[in-house]
């Protein structure tokens, strides 16, 4: 974003003044929201996601390790507690609804991108359900809407997108339950966001896409495809049924992280693949570091600095910079395509 300040004298744009449609899943889609829906810049955003995510692990850890959970897990009310206050500071209503129309808008002028956030429905049964695709929005034509009638508020979403299975209560919408789309086999949800430009603008359009990474792959082992996926063909981490409810041990949470990260690359790339297939792979970015986060846990927020450096040292790196130079030259260069965060 600094990047693409025209002049020195120009604030730094928020990327919801650059990208057309902004999406993601679990804390993924707490970020979307707070770049997309809310319009926050960078810095901003990033403050407010630590002061978030710091609050919900710290009531997940504290109440798993003293067994306090109920079967579906705890319910995050200081964490929604903080987060109402975070949404009605940005949008002057604590209630606001994530879908933006002309007759409610936010109390609070700021600018906004269109974003969605993936979630599933937590009675679905079995990993590898469609997710919904909860929109800021109008639903586009041909569009899925995951409730009908009811609108969704900022928060309910948030809830939804980091309720994750086995440790944190599902939200409850009309008569439907709905939690985190990330153990359900769409961690990265780089095909919504390539089947919703489809929707929105036209299959022959050609958009600009950046992805960002979970910082995951370097626990995986291989680079190959086929070590990847199971006998069946199918990505692992997809198949087979949900975790339990209740508390999950730290084993099974550690086979959770090893699958989302194996669907996470998978999707990836796939997808880049589809992109060279269409002759757009200058078209295509991702932002993940290959060396990973070390031994810093995903719940530790704490280790700012750590994680700057691990983050500025694959920026260093041929791989970190060519996609980050590439990015923003596209970004530069073709400022009327679809562009999708």
């Amino acid at each position: 974003m600094r990047q693409l300040m025209t002049n020195t004298t120009d604030n730094i744009p928020p990327p919801c003044q650059v990208f057309d449609l902004i999406c993601g899943t679990s804390t993924g889609g707490l970020i979307a929201v707070l770049l997309g829906r809310l319009g926050l810049d960078c810095l901003t955003a990033m403050s407010v996601y630590r002061e978030l995510v710091t609050a919900f692990f710290e009531e997940v850890d504290g109440k798993t390790k003293d067994g306090t959970a109920g079967n579906e897990g705890i319910f995050p009310g200081a964490f929604e507690e903080k987060l109402a206050t975070i949404v009605e500071k940005y949008t002057g209503d604590k209630d606001a609804p994530m879908k933006i129309s002309k007759s409610r808008l936010d109390k609070v002028d700021h600018s906004s991108a269109d974003t969605f956030v993936t979630v599933v429905q937590s009675t679905a049964g079995a990993a590898g359900v469609e997710p919904y695709r909860v929109r800021s929005y109008t639903k586009p034509p041909r569009g899925v809407e995951s409730v009908v009638g009811r609108d969704w508020t900022i928060c309910e979403v948030i809830r939804a997108a980091t309720a994750l299975p086995g440790y944190v209560k599902p939200v409850d919408i009309e008569s439907q339950s709905f939690q985190d789309a990330a153990l359900s086999g769409s961690a990265n949800p780089v095909w919504a966001a390539i089947s919703e430009v489809e929707l929105r603008w036209s299959k022959k359009c050609e958009p600009l896409m950046i992805s960002l990474g979970t910082g995951l792959v370097s626990l995986l082992s291989s680079d190959s495809d086929e070590e990847l996926s199971d006998q069946d063909g199918k990505p692992l981490g997809i198949t087979g049924s949900q975790p339990p409810r209740g508390v999950l041990s730290s084993s099974t949470f550690s086979k959770q992280l090893l699958g989302v990260a194996r669907d996470t690359e998978l999707a990836h790339r796939r997808a880049k693949e589809c992109f060279r297939d269409m002759n757009l792979a200058h078209n295509y970015f991702r932002f993940d570091p290959t060396g990973g986060l070390g031994d810093i846990c995903a719940s530790d927020v704490t280790q700012v600095p750590r994680i700057t450096a691990l983050t500025n040292a694959w920026l260093r790196t041929p791989e970190g910079y060519e996609e980050t130079t590439g990015a923003f030259r596209a970004l530069k260069v073709h400022p009327s395509i679809p562009c999708v965060g």
